[in-house]
């Protein structure tokens, strides 16, 4: 059950899955501690800019380890295979995007929250890259072993933060040209959506999106606000979100199934969960408020791919686009 929780969030730990999600932890991504600000060579070295300040590599960085899986997808769509990853079947079973899959010989380097320095170490790394939340109780022992690229996810705008951070680490294994053009997809691709629902008379379309589990027996939902970056990529499609909850650090609002009769009554209702774990297949189908809402009623709770990861990385986007579409027929 705890490493079930700990899947289904990006940072933080069991107990502030239950309630909220973690704090940002830095500032906006180029922010620094020493000073220094932009990025590029200088010097004849490369500088990536981190939540913890600047980082400096002689040399683009060849052999990466990635203790979170979306800087595992981030090197994946930059064609770098990751020499580890941390929790490699938590990875393969919650991302599913096309072109994401983890390439075969990666060393699973245990847990996120808890990975193996020793079998870090063991692979002499040039370059590890971390959560900013989740890995900063290990920073120093990280630093002892390679250089580390320390990036926050949850730095509002969500979705431009994960492109910046995106092209920064890009940047350090001299693969830019390949993050602007990933990266560009994104845009394209909404576009693309946004044509054929404006074409199936569907443009402007009302959602509200979802991600169901349980937790110590209970089924819970977590609603995307604008503040998350799933949202954020369905907007750029002229999808409006119709889900207004109070956001925590990562743009959910956690409620049980009452809290859904606040889903504005026009939203069509888009949900992620697991085969085995399905709250709205499973223990709500009885339930009487589930059955009395409107997206309910008339069948307009949609779900999309079990592994469309809501917290990742561009294929991640990518994949949540392609998803809609599917789920919208269009």
């Amino acid at each position: 059950m705890q490493k079930m929780l700990r899947a289904l969030a990006t940072g933080g730990t069991v107990a502030a899955l239950l309630l909220t999600a973690v704090g940002c932890g830095s500032g906006t991504v180029g922010d620094t501690t020493d000073g220094e600000t932009g990025g590029g060579k200088a010097g004849g070295k490369i500088t990536v800019q981190t939540a913890q300040g600047s980082v400096s590599l002689d040399k683009p960085a060849t052999k990466v380890v990635a203790l979170e899986w979306t800087y595992t997808e981030e090197l994946v769509a930059l064609g770098v295979t990751p020499a580890g990853n941390a929790d490699n079947k938590g990875y393969g079973t919650w991302i599913t995007a096309k072109g994401a899959a983890l390439p075969g010989g990666v060393t699973d380097v245990g847990d996120r929250n808890e990975p193996s320095l020793e079998k870090i170490r063991a692979l002499q790394p040039d370059l590890i890259v971390i959560d900013n939340d989740r890995s900063k109780a290990n920073l120093k022992q990280l630093r002892a072993i390679a250089p580390v690229l320390s990036f926050t996810y949850t730095t509002k705008p969500q979705l431009e933060t994960m492109k910046k951070n995106f092209g920064e680490l890009a940047k350090a294994v001299g693969k830019e040209e390949k993050a602007a053009e990933v990266s560009r997809q994104i845009d394209m691709k909404a576009a693309d959506l946004k044509g054929r629902l404006d074409k199936a008379g569907k443009g402007g379309l009302k959602y509200a999106l979802a991600q169901g589990f349980t937790a110590n027996g209970t089924a819970s939902i977590r609603m995307l606000t604008d503040d998350a970056i799933a949202p954020q990529v369905l907007n750029l499609a002229g999808l409006k979100n119709g889900w207004k909850g109070q956001s925590d650090t990562w743009g959910m609002t956690t409620v049980g199934v009452e809290g859904l009769t606040k889903v504005e009554k026009d939203a069509t209702f888009l949900y992620v969960a697991a085969d085995n774990d399905n709250p709205f297949t499973g223990a709500f189908a009885g339930n009487a408020v589930w059955k009395g809402l409107d997206f309910v009623k008339n069948d307009k709770a949609l779900p999309l791919d079990p592994g469309t990861w809501l917290f990742g990385g561009p294929l991640s986007a990518l994949h949540i686009l392609d998803e809609t579409g599917k789920a919208l027929k269009v």
